[in-house]
């Protein structure tokens, strides 16, 4: 296929055009997202999961310029369960909590609309993360509940997901992914960094077709390239902001000569994190979720703000 080139395209890990292709609740959108839940949890052919409904569809009219905004995707799979996945940009050093809380929310809200605790579905988190997280050379881990000395199973009620996209990228440059590994053009389409590549993609496979036939479409509408950039942004002043902290509690700990000085100067950082993200209006719970201080503490440094 020739495909009219954008300008420039689009990075598919972009939050923003993760769930624009993702995310939007468009047939083509639908038709992408559960073919890659059918190779994320590698349904055997003649099984797939048959329909998903996008519960948080992405509109122009969502406000993705704010950069404490979740961009995730919540879905309902028919015969299935629920489903939230995220493409995770920043290491907060807090993905396993935040998924957790994730996923926890998706099972209370399947009570807040009248259902009894015998009619709960399953519940899935998938997390794509731009860095490593975990000790395992595993690129995508799986984790479930289990009794611990007899390893029985607890019912299938709840699945974490992390895959961790720069060590695939390792293991894949040393050919060391497995030619039936189903979540490996995944994870190239995501992770492409050169634009020469796209339509040799589009060639090889019929959804990776259609994927980047979405991207293209993306990349060339002036609305959502401003929106990307937006979000482009909003990460790097995330960092910023989260670096810049760090180094000063860190320099405060040191500072104050106490033998605790690194552990008090992480703290000391999160709570210059906080204080920042109340002055750019950031919601409280929001940042009880990024900073991991209590809300108490984040109340009373709003108080010392005002």
């Amino acid at each position: 296929m020739v495909y009219k080139l954008p300008i420039f395209w689009l990075k598919p890990k972009n939050d923003f055009v993760f769930k624009f292709i993702f995310g939007r609740g468009t047939k083509q959108s639908n038709k992408l997202l559960l073919a890659l839940l059918n190779d994320v949890f590698n349904v055997p052919k003649g099984l797939s999961l048959g329909t998903v409904e996008i519960t948080n569809p992405l509109t122009f009219q969502t406000n993705v310029t704010d950069q404490y905004a979740i961009l995730d995707i919540r879905a309902k799979v028919a015969g299935f369960g629920h489903v939230n996945l995220e493409m995770q940009r920043v290491n907060q050093r807090n993905i396993d909590k935040r998924t957790l809380y994730y996923g926890a929310k998706l099972f209370e809200e399947q009570l807040d609309k009248g259902n009894e605790y015998r009619d709960l579905k399953k519940v899935v988190t998938i997390n794509f993360l731009d860095f490593s997280y975990f000790t395992t050379d595993m690129y995508h881990s799986c984790y479930r509940l289990m009794e611990k000395r007899t390893f029985e199973p607890y019912p299938d009620l709840l699945q974490l997901h992390f895959i961790e996209m720069p060590k695939f990228v390792k293991q894949d440059k040393e050919n060391l992914i497995h030619t039936n590994d189903r979540m490996a053009k995944w994870i190239r389409f995501l992770t492409n960094e050169d634009d020469a590549r796209w339509e040799e993609m589009a060639n090889q496979d019929p959804i990776i077709e259609n994927a980047v036939d979405m991207l293209r479409t993306v990349s060339m509408d002036r609305e959502a390239r401003m929106l990307a950039e937006a979000r482009e942004k909003a990460i790097k002043d995330i960092n910023s902001i989260r670096g810049e902290a760090m180094r000063e509690g860190k320099e405060e700990g040191r500072r104050e000569g106490r033998r605790e000085g690194k552990e008090e100067g992480i703290r000391e950082g999160k709570r210059e994190i906080a204080k920042k993200m109340l002055m750019e209006g950031a919601d409280i719970n929001f940042i009880v979720k990024i900073t991991e201080l209590t809300e108490s503490e984040v109340l009373e440094l709003k108080d010392e703000l005002n």
